[in-house]
């Protein structure tokens, strides 16, 4: 019998820094993409709104013919009529079409809702601070009614808002991992 010869396969060092490397410029793709996402939303929140508005109407559209199409694999392979897929579909097709349709309705109504959420909660604190005296209520009441007439009259505040985040989010997750190097 031949005797067999083994070797062990020692793994290089060079491969491990790449791994390393690697990872550290993935972890930097993080913040950057933080970055780009909230310019977008700073700078062009409408048009975030109205592609977000997009996405869902699409998302509906491609629920209601998946629904239609599994109602007619149904009906043709089973012989059965699952009207409830049928009407599902329909519906959810419908919606997605009048979500594209009136994105920009859709929007501006979201907007007035919230406005008038804020300045009914900034009201409450104002009515709360004038029985109790409490200047604190009294300064948040205000800002909530500020707020809240801001963000009907203004487009797009809260997109900008979360765009602010986000760049302040990324400016964090930079300086965190410029700390980590050294």
């Amino acid at each position: 019998m031949k005797e067999e010869k083994t070797t062990l396969i020692k793994p290089k060092k060079g491969k491990e820094n790449k791994k390393e490397t690697d990872a550290k410029n993935l972890k930097i793709l993080g913040p950057i993409l933080l970055l780009v996402l909230g310019i977008i939303l700073l700078t062009n929140s409408s048009k975030a709104v109205i592609i977000v508005f997009y996405c869902i109407g699409a998302i509906f559209i491609l629920v209601g013919i998946y629904n239609l199409l599994a109602y007619y694999k149904i009906k043709k392979k089973l012989k059965l009529e699952d009207n409830n897929k049928m009407v599902l579909g329909a519906t959810t097709l419908f919606i997605g079409i009048m979500v594209l349709l009136l994105s920009g309705a859709i929007e501006t109504f979201l907007r007035f809702i919230i406005g008038v959420v804020l300045i009914y909660n900034g009201l409450k604190n104002v009515m709360i601070s004038l029985r109790s005296k409490n200047y604190f209520t009294l300064i948040i009441g205000i800002v909530f009614i500020g707020m809240g007439l801001y963000t009907i009259l203004a487009e797009n505040i809260i997109f900008q808002i979360i765009g602010v985040l986000l760049i302040i989010s990324s400016i964090v997750d930079f300086i965190g991992l410029l700390s980590q190097k050294k």
